[in-house]
């Protein structure tokens, strides 16, 4: 399967050649041009609105180093950390597959619009990350909620999500689909005053990221974000190909939809702002994410922690919630377990996800506290993801594995927000 798809990286990449000079490893273009037309048709896949456009790519270069068969050479610019090459277009999802199948990995790349905000990124100093005292005190708050976590809600978004046939970022059904968030979003919203939901457009591709806001009552400047990409990938195709996704990452987003039901249905009011945002393009190197916390941080915005839930419903290493070790706030990450043992009721272990896995690495590298929740470690992932085969079904038929996640998410909201006290209520006349 590596060989395979190394091949059609490089075949997809010899078809770009002209464009997108230092891409291509020379003997895997020489395999490529012979390899046989049932490669090559699976190779390519559909044509997307983006077309013939050059995308610059930014790999690990220990991955690269431990990859023998890695497709890509001659990288245009490097670091110690990483190195970046140009690609069309076409080749991201197979790309996304080959780090997929080689690491064991959902994701491992950044991607940009441009060679000059490529660069910039990777000359750019690491920023130092700001600190935040976090405190468990919203025990009377939060616990109550609890017990309003319902399963069959979280298997209605994986099951509305997953229906569309696909939500890659450049399909139409991509765009289409967080319209149909906005609008879910939106309804639960109307429940709480001051609040609201906005599509965030990306100039670079079609599919808007999902913002609900709730805004704090006394410091409203103050931000803690829940976030979960909203696009899927089949990564032997592009915008036609069936990709339910519903493990990743329709699993993300239906805990934070549970999460912000609950919050809306229990008259929460924060003190700090919360939003919980539903990511674009984060298949194809987590370009939605990338954006809002660039535009975040030029802003001056501050966000004082983040989590990212990426894959929450496939128990395959049993009854337990694991964060990612790596490209993480320590602090925020260890103050999880503290939120988990209080609420969520199962145990909790870490993993290794990798250099660029999931959209929690746009904001710790724009110097924000970010950690994430994922569903087992890296070997006992779901392995149907990024296939026609990533549906509800196939992932144990239920959504009883995110119900603790969602604990989670709303005892991060209630914790790091803090409840302001509640508006007194105006008896009717």
């Amino acid at each position: 399967m590596i060989k395979r798809l190394a091949a059609a990286v490089a075949a997809v990449l010899l078809a770009g050649s002209a464009r997108a000079a230092g891409g291509l490893d020379p003997a895997a273009a020489s395999a490529a041009v012979g390899a046989e037309k049932a490669l090559a048709a699976a190779a390519a896949p559909a044509k997307d609105s983006s077309g013939n456009e050059t995308i610059w790519v930014s790999f690990a270069r220990a991955d690269i180093a431990s990859a023998p068969d890695f497709p890509l050479k001659s990288p245009i610019l490097s670091n110690e950390g990483a190195a970046l090459f140009s690609v069309p277009a076409s080749a991201l999802p197979l790309l996304s597959r080959f780090m997929h199948e080689r690491f064991n990995r959902c994701g491992g790349f950044f991607a940009y619009a441009s060679k000059a905000k490529a660069a910039a990124a990777l000359s750019a100093a690491p920023k130092a990350r700001a600190s935040a005292a976090y405190t468990l005190d919203q025990q009377a708050v939060a616990g109550p909620m609890m017990a309003k976590v319902a399963e069959p809600n979280l298997r209605a978004t994986i099951d509305g999500l997953a229906a569309f046939n696909n939500r890659y970022y450049t399909a139409d059904d991509g765009v289409a689909a967080a319209n149909w968030l906005k609008d879910r979003w939106q309804e639960l919203a109307a429940k709480i005053p001051g609040a609201s939901v906005a599509l965030f457009p990306h100039s670079d591709w079609k599919q808007p990221s999902v913002v609900l806001t709730i805004p704090g009552a006394d410091k409203p400047d103050e931000i803690v974000v829940l976030g979960g990409h909203l696009d899927s990938i089949n990564q032997w195709g592009g915008a036609e190909a069936r990709a339910p996704g519903a493990d990743d990452n329709a699993s993300g987003i239906a805990v934070l939809t549970e999460t912000a039901r609950v919050l809306a249905d229990s008259g929460f009011r924060p003190r700090r702002t919360v939003q919980i945002i539903g990511y674009a393009a984060e298949e194809v190197g987590l370009r939605g994410s990338q954006d809002i916390a660039e535009q975040y941080a030029s802003a001056g915005k501050k966000v004082i922690g983040v989590i990212q839930y990426d894959m929450t419903n496939f128990p395959g290493s049993g009854d337990s919630i694991y964060f990612l070790s790596d490209n993480v706030d320590p602090d925020l990450t260890a103050f999880l377990g503290r939120l988990v043992d209080q609420y969520a009721g199962v145990h909790w272990s870490t993993t290794e996800c990798g250099y660029a896995c999931s959209d929690h690495a746009s904001w710790t590298r724009s110097g924000y506290p970010a950690t994430a929740a994922f569903e087992s470690t890296f070997d006992g992932m779901n392995h149907n993801l990024h296939t026609e085969g990533d549906t509800l079904a196939n992932g144990g038929g239920d959504a009883a594995h995110s119900a603790p996640f969602t604990k989670l998410g709303i005892a991060f909201a209630v914790e790091l927000a803090k409840s302001a006290a509640p508006a007194p209520r105006t008896a009717a006349r």
